[in-house]
């Protein structure tokens, strides 16, 4: 894909190669580009097309990521949100289902994300009573407006490394987060409208230097 280098966003350049990517080589269909300035961030949409070169959908929107910006090296509350790329599991909310091809839970009273390193469940959703062998974890319907429909970012969940972060999710909000990406509600119900995930979407996440 080199030779469609030129031809690519340079948004989508400069933010893949602060992340050690090459755009043309990322394994999706769909990406979204956050790139975080301290705690703000401009959101952008991409689809691919055939040849591999990435085209803008839906339109730059600003946002939030963690209080304490971007980081290459994210640690369990350091409010940071973690910088790379990143797969976008299914979604979640306390509302009901909206318009999405995603995968979508709903937040039930009894809904957690574990975020005590020591436990087995580390950075997991779980409902309480599964296996509660955790001393701290996030309940999830005690943020209604922020998880008023959620995605969850793929960070530290293939091989989870305890301490090195959890519940990182993209979700509703109007300021800065404590290590997630925050957009306005009826941006993020855009973006479940577009989501498609036949199309593998992913999201990439970079900062200004």
């Amino acid at each position: 894909m080199q030779s469609h280098s030129l031809k690519q966003p340079p948004e989508l350049l400069r933010a893949a190669a602060y992340a050690g990517v090459s755009p043309g080589a990322i394994p999706a269909s769909q990406l979204l580009l956050v790139t975080g300035n301290a705690s703000e961030a401009i959101l952008r949409c991409y689809g691919k097309r055939d040849n591999g070169v990435w085209h803008p959908v839906l339109g730059a929107v600003a946002g939030h990521v963690g209080k304490n910006g971007v980081t290459r090296d994210k640690n369990e509350g350091d409010g940071c949100t973690p910088a790379g790329l990143y797969r976008l599991g299914h979604a979640f909310g306390c509302r009901e289902k909206p318009v999405t091809k995603m995968i979508y839970r709903s937040v039930t009273e009894n809904s957690r994300w574990v975020d005590d390193p020591k436990s087995s469940r580390y950075n997991t959703w779980a409902e309480s009573g599964d296996n509660s062998d955790w001393s701290s974890a996030e309940r999830l319907s005690d943020y209604p407006d922020s998880y008023a429909y959620a995605v969850v970012i793929a960070y530290n969940t293939a091989h989870i490394s305890p301490g090195k972060g959890s519940a990182v999710f993209l979700h509703c909000g109007l300021w800065p987060t404590s290590g997630c990406v925050a957009v306005p509600e009826d941006t993020l119900l855009k973006m479940l409208r577009w989501l498609d995930p036949d199309k593998s979407p992913g999201i990439l996440i970079s900062k200004i230097e």
